[in-house]
């Protein structure tokens, strides 16, 4: 003989009040979380004040170091300091040389920016029976936006130069495909 509960289905589902079981709004014995309390309100507030007490501190830092957003800003100078005739060989930049007179400081930059990037380029043709090489021009002073030729004797294929590095250059090609070349495969042609 089996076991058997004598249990009618529909009165498992009805509304009498379950015995066995506390109700879930009333507070658990042993239960760490207050159901009766919510301290949302009270949190908010030590956190709004702890936060306007950081800002009058940073306000009150400012205002002792004189560093307002109005005040004038020498990142937002029109012209280096080095350039500016009224800073030249003043006590701020006296190590710093001033620009000869009649030089162009943009050629100067570019020159030294383009000296730079063109480190690890090969003199010569590196493969006898390829021509692979950049061809830039001084006076943009970068190596990017300048033309790569790869030619084979069976195919023949330009790009432009996107990105520099230590010892690699970025190129889309004119085909819309782009790769990651080695500066030591390819000959750097400088043009004026």
């Amino acid at each position: 003989m089996e076991p058997r509960l004598n249990i009618k289905v529909a009165e498992m589902f009805d509304n009498s009040p379950d015995v066995n079981f506390q109700d879930p709004s009333e507070q658990w014995v042993g239960d760490s979380t207050d159901q009766d309390s919510n301290h949302f309100e009270r949190n908010m507030d030590a956190y709004k004040q702890q936060q306007q007490g950081l800002g009058d501190q940073i306000q009150r830092y400012v205002d002792e170091s004189h560093m307002h957003a109005t005040d004038e800003s020498p990142a937002q100078d029109p012209m280096l300091m080095a350039m500016n005739p009224a800073l030249v060989n003043s006590r701020d930049l006296e190590d710093v040389p001033s620009i000869p007179a009649g030089a162009n400081p943009q050629l100067t930059r570019a020159a030294s920016k383009l000296a730079s990037q063109v480190s690890g380029f090969n003199n010569t043709q590196s493969h006898p029976d390829f021509t692979m090489g950049v061809v830039a021009k001084a006076a943009t002073g970068t190596l990017v936006n300048a033309r790569v030729v790869a030619e084979t004797p069976t195919t023949k294929i330009a790009g432009t130069v996107i990105a520099v590095g230590d010892q690699e250059f970025a190129v889309v090609w004119d085909d819309r495909t782009a790769s990651v070349e080695r500066k030591g495969d390819y000959e750097l042609v400088i043009s004026n």
